[in-house]
């Protein structure tokens, strides 16, 4: 019986502990990744905003078995989507400056993501990539926070690479 009251004891002081924790970190959180290129926006612009083209450089999709892959007609611009039985990725706003996204999983978790484009120069033009999370007060969500990045930043800069390799191959 004393091991049962010391047992319930520790369970209810680690997660007590594991929710003050949880208290300090915060709910939101915002992961990018920046390469630049000697490419025209315009053409920056038609690849990151052509759906049919991430199989190409996007890593998330190339290195994603994706199973009944459909793109929208057409695969570019405001409401273009790819759909999929594990994902559904829907541009949300697309213009000269960026793409904006929504990635919705099967499992009903909802990102919000774009690429922006930055002039830094005449010659060159800087891609960031970004992700937006949001978390619930549960403390295993929020102290998953310290995995996004490192889960998702490697795959986020070898897609950028291997996006400036593509548009120096095309156009």
């Amino acid at each position: 019986m004393r091991f049962v009251k010391f047992f319930i004891f520790f369970v209810v002081t680690f997660f007590l502990v594991l929710m003050a924790l949880s208290l300090l970190v915060p709910a939101h959180l915002h992961i990018s990744r920046v390469i630049n290129v000697a490419k025209p926006r315009s053409s920056v612009t038609g690849v990151i905003g052509d759906l049919r083209t991430w199989d190409e450089w996007n890593g998330f999709i190339r290195n994603t078995p994706l199973t009944h892959k459909q793109y929208s007609i057409p695969a570019s611009g405001k409401g273009a989507w790819l759909s999929s039985d594990e994902l559904t990725i829907r541009e949300t706003a697309v213009d000269t400056d960026g793409v904006a996204l929504q990635w919705d999983l099967k499992g009903g978790k909802r990102y919000v993501g774009g690429f922006d484009l930055l002039s830094v120069n005449r010659d060159s033009l800087t891609i960031q990539w970004w992700f937006n999370f949001d978390f619930r007060w549960y403390p295993w969500e929020k102290l998953g926070v310290f995995v996004y990045d490192r889960k998702l930043g490697p795959i986020m800069e070898e897609s950028l690479d291997s996006l400036k390799l593509f548009l120096e191959k095309s156009r």
